[in-house]
């Protein structure tokens, strides 16, 4: 429907769309190990813990932001409208049951920016979701923590960082060097679709919000995706959610082994 999930406004339509929303963002390599027994994955695995913690604390900020601004007039508005989108935004789903431009006119800054970096953050890897991912996100954070660590206790009782994802595994340079790469790399395509949205004409929260959207690929909007907007933002926008989803690292290895071609040619 062209109203999205709000078409329905339905609370049981809305309660289980959110239960395949957190399904699918899993990486299916732990359905698979949960469903050969291994159930302890659920509460252990890096994944599960660094997506419980970033929904939660995002979903405080927003829920500030929104008691702020008097948004919903009780709790079961706020899940049903705050919390529902941003696990929407999470899990890169982008389901709505409110208007585009209620995000901007009602939302205010502090909701938006929790919903914007749910959107960037994204689910598990290996899944049907976008964004930065959890395993890197928690490979970052556990690389911060060992180097903190470091700097705090003596050397002769440094232990070996590790991470638990289905087994443990050794937390290396190269997979932080990896994670923080295309963490990077995301950043600096989210500011160029900020950019290019602003040039369009559009205001800053606008503009942040629609290019998280798109580099995620998640499908939630602000307003800004239509049949009207300018032809170069559409174009920019289909190369964004392209490089998105790929997530970088394949394409540029194309456009260098096409170079090379070219070179040899």
């Amino acid at each position: 429907m062209s109203q999205n999930i709000l078409y329905y406004h339905n609370l049981g339509v809305e309660v289980g769309s959110m239960i395949f929303f957190i399904l699918g963002s899993l990486n299916f390599a732990l359905h698979y190990a949960v469903l050969h027994g291994q159930r302890k994955e659920i509460w252990k695995n890096i994944e599960v813990v660094t997506f419980s913690i970033t929904l939660s604390v995002l979903t405080l900020i927003a829920v500030s932001g929104l008691m702020q601004n008097n948004v919903y007039p009780n709790v079961m508005a706020m899940f049903r409208k705050g919390f529902y989108l941003m696990v929407s935004g999470h899990t890169t789903t982008g389901f709505m049951n409110i208007y585009a431009k209620q995000f901007f006119y009602e939302w205010g800054d502090i909701a938006l920016f929790a919903l914007i970096l749910a959107m960037l953050f994204g689910g598990s890897a290996c899944s049907t979701a976008g964004g930065f991912k959890a395993l890197r996100i928690g490979i970052v954070c556990r690389a911060v923590k060992a180097e903190i660590g470091k700097m705090l206790i003596p050397d002769s009782r440094v232990k070996t960082s590790r991470i638990h994802h289905i087994k443990d595994i050794i937390l290396s340079d190269a997979m932080v060097k990896s994670a923080c790469l295309i963490i990077a790399l995301y950043l600096l395509t989210f500011a160029v679709g900020t950019l290019a949205g602003m040039y369009a004409g559009y205001p800053y929260m606008m503009a942040a919000f629609e290019s998280a959207s798109v580099t995620g690929n998640v499908g939630l909007s602000i307003g800004i995706t239509s049949p009207a907007m300018p032809a170069f933002l559409k174009i920019l926008y289909i190369v964004i959610m392209w490089l998105g989803r790929l997530e970088f690292m394949s394409v540029l290895t194309l456009i260098a082994y096409v170079f090379r071609k070219v070179r040899r040619a």
